[in-house]
């Protein structure tokens, strides 16, 4: 996009004040010209005997950022802030100047950009992430902000050669971490790709060449193809009479590099670094195109993606197909509306494109909705730090895509479990998210979701958050979420918990907690960062840690110890009110002395009956399932559900309920289903003390000449 501002090596300012006079007139109005003319010498005064690093005078800088702004069409406000941009930081210029000479508009920007250059010289570990979130945020202020600070980095990328060498990689990966990954959500895809090509070719310039020769070495065979592929094209497209414009290109360096890195590959093995856009007017085309694209070429099996159906994350759409071009060349097709690639290239910047044939009311849309996001990660978000992380997370990786009962399409990141579909559909959704079904199977929680699965979510009337989900969930939202309410947990619970999860996590290590003294420990604790063992289970239950990851440092912790003995793989429980985190779930209903086992890393700690159907995928997995011992207590209390037939009679209920009451039982909740005009289904949930006390009720119930039948409910 910006490789076509021309400019030379070392331009002369007058040349680049004429090359941004003649862009800014294809679009904008006389008036607005002469204002942004008036920035351009406001700016050469105030930089006048400024130099940069080149040698060369300051003023090129913020001429070349106001040419990027003008490149995107963005309107002369957003342009002259752009020219402005430093007077303040640099200059002994006033914002109240700049106010008065340009407007109010003008010095909210240039005053934005400030504060943001105050703290670029920061970028250190917390600072870091401060500043990043400061940047993000302000998008949700004025988004216009961001796109300068964009076009500044950007700038400053394609002349960062006169830096010395640790500067340039610094500043590199920065803008690899930080800059490109803010610019992708916000959709401008082309921004974020010139930010990645120049940043690796700052980093790895060798790496860059070798890859650049090796596209060189084929351009003559990729010209000749993309012209037979696309004069075939367009023949069927006229054929059909159907308008499209045809592009063939070569893909980006720092994408054919991630491919490589990322599929072990060297050059030669990746085949498809040629790519086409088919542009078209209306939606309807695009699946037209795709299939008269079809039946020239072979598509290849499983490389096609509906991105119009389900638009990505930042509200990117097309249709994305693989197809075998002529000698057996794969070639990637993307099919777009106008509207689609323009917001595709240019993001929140769209919506200041003039002369463009963009949905405006469609584009704005858009734009509110990549802001929200980036809010709403704000507020969800207990710290800086989780803010970068939650947004790095959101970038990483492919796409699944997974629908809900009622046929709604959910996107999200490859790796998903059913607590990241819960917490997509509603935060609430997830808290109380007890167990799931995936395509009508009762399935674990921590099962990976595959693109086209149906998950249907089942809700516990008492939220059931544990620290355990952190072990196996990835999307943003569901991290935060999560810790957000683990926050909320009590100290002792969360200690008991965490004390539970390190120990089941330790097993499947091959090591046990109770081996070491606290003596031993000291180094797993100043590897860990943690004062003692106790702070330590409190950050594990609270979600702070994983126990997954802090078990992986005990090895190295633990280094010139040896353990001195076996701990069996028992979990003992003498009420269900000793642990407040363990959960006694409404799938199955486990009261004291049932047959159980305790499931670990799934949620949290959870007991089950040994016939409850959420075990199936955990009794053949080592280390996930422990016996339990139940030790006797007369103060616990268990929920149990009995599901019995009565004949409809009156009294028939309230002898039921005297009898349970007479046994020194409690009805929770009563539900009645009429089966006919002679019986009635009745499903009770009572409090037992254990499953003697269940039995001795069962057995004076069955004895009513009311009952005909009773079940003890297992789901």
């Amino acid at each position: 996009m910006f490789e076509s501002i021309s400019l030379f090596s070392k331009p002369k300012t007058s040349r680049l004040s004429v090359e941004l006079d003649q862009l800014s007139k294809l679009y904008l109005n006389p008036l607005s010209n002469q204002k942004i003319k008036k920035a351009v010498s406001f700016a050469d005064k105030a930089h006048e005997g400024q130099f940069r690093k080149s040698g060369e005078p300051f003023l090129i800088h913020p001429i070349n950022v106001g040419l990027i702004l003008a490149s995107l069409k963005m309107d002369a406000d957003t342009i002259i802030a752009g020219l402005l941009h430093d007077v303040v930081e640099d200059c002994e210029i006033s914002l109240k100047t700049v106010k008065k000479e340009f407007g109010n508009n003008v010095a909210k920007l240039v005053d934005g950009m400030t504060k943001l250059l105050q703290l670029d010289d920061k970028l250190k570990d917390q600072s870091q992430a401060e500043y990043f979130q400061k940047m993000a945020l302000a998008t949700a202020e004025d988004v216009r902000v961001v796109i300068i600070k964009l076009a500044d980095r950007l700038h400053n990328l394609q002349t960062i050669e006169h830096l010395p060498r640790d500067k340039q990689i610094k500043k590199a990966k920065e803008t690899l971490e930080l800059y490109a990954p803010l610019a992708h959500q916000i959709g401008m895809h082309k921004m974020a790709t010139d930010l990645e090509d120049h940043s690796f070719k700052t980093i790895h310039p060798f790496r860059h060449k070798l890859i650049e020769q090796a596209l060189k070495k084929n351009e003559l065979n990729r010209k000749t193809l993309i012209s037979k592929v696309k004069k075939t094209l367009r023949a069927k497209f006229k054929k059909n009479k159907l308008l499209a414009d045809t592009k063939g290109r070569r893909k980006r360096i720092y994408s054919i590099y991630q491919k490589m890195k990322s599929k072990h590959k060297s050059f030669r093995d990746i085949y498809d670094v040629f790519a086409f856009r088919v542009t078209v007017e209306k939606v309807e085309e695009c699946y037209k195109t795709l299939g008269i694209i079809h039946n020239v070429f072979s598509p290849i099996s499983g490389k096609f993606k509906d991105y119009i159906a389900v638009p990505k994350m930042n509200g990117y759409q097309a249709l994305h197909t693989v197809v075998m071009t002529f000698d057996g060349v794969p070639m990637e097709v993307q099919i777009q509306t106008s509207a689609m690639e323009t917001f595709a290239n240019y993001g929140i910047a769209s919506h200041g494109l003039y002369k463009t044939k963009v949905n405006d009311d469609q584009v704005k849309a858009k734009s509110r909705q990549l802001v929200q996001r980036l809010t709403d990660m704000s507020k969800r978000s207990s710290s800086s730090l989780e803010f970068l992380e939650s947004l790095k997370t959101d970038m990483k990786g492919k796409e699944v895509y997974v629908f809900s009962p009622n046929g709604r399409i959910f996107s999200l990141k490859q790796g998903s479990t059913s607590i990241d579909y819960a917490y997509a559909v509603h935060s609430s959704l997830g808290n109380y998210c007890l167990s799931c079904e995936i395509d009508k199977k009762l399935s674990p929680l921590s099962t990976a979701l595959k693109s086209g699965q149906t998950v249907e979510i089942i809700k516990s009337k008492k939220k059931t958050v544990n620290a355990a989900w952190l072990n196996f969930v990835v999307t943003s939202k569901a991290i935060t979420e999560i810790k957000k309410e683990l926050r909320k947990v009590k100290i002792s619970d969360a200690r008991v918990l965490g004390k539970d999860l390190l120990e089941d996590s330790l097993h499947d290590a091959g090591m046990e907690l109770s081996e070491y003294p606290n003596e031993q420990l000291k180094g797993v604790f100043n590897l860990l960062g943690v004062r003692s063992l106790n702070q330590l289970l409190v950050d594990i239950g609270s979600g702070r840690k994983r126990s997954n990851v802090v078990s992986q440092s005990f090895a190295e912790g633990l280094r010139g110890f040896s353990s001195s003995k076996v701990v069996a793989a028992e979990l003992k429980i003498g009420s269900s009110e000793k642990y407040g985190a363990i959960k006694f779930p409404e799938c199955c209903y486990p009261v004291h002395g049932d047959p159980c086992l305790a499931v670990h890393n799934e949620l949290g700690i959870t007991i089950h009956r040994a016939n409850c159907e959420n075990l199936k995928g955990f009794l053949n997995t080592p280390g996930r399932c422990s016996n339990i011992n139940w030790e006797k207590n007369d103060d616990s209390e268990y929920l149990a559900a009995l599901t019995m037939n009565l004949v409809n009679e009156p009294g028939a209920l309230a002898d039921v309920s005297k009898i349970i009451s007479n046994n020194e039982s409690n009805i929770q909740s009563v539900l009645t289903k009429t089966l006919d005009e002679n019986f009635i289904e009745l499903t009770l949930k009572i409090l037992v003390r254990d499953i003697d006390h269940l039995n001795t009720i069962n057995s004076k119930l069955i004895k009513n000449k009311t009952v005909t039948n009773i079940e003890r409910k297992l789901t």
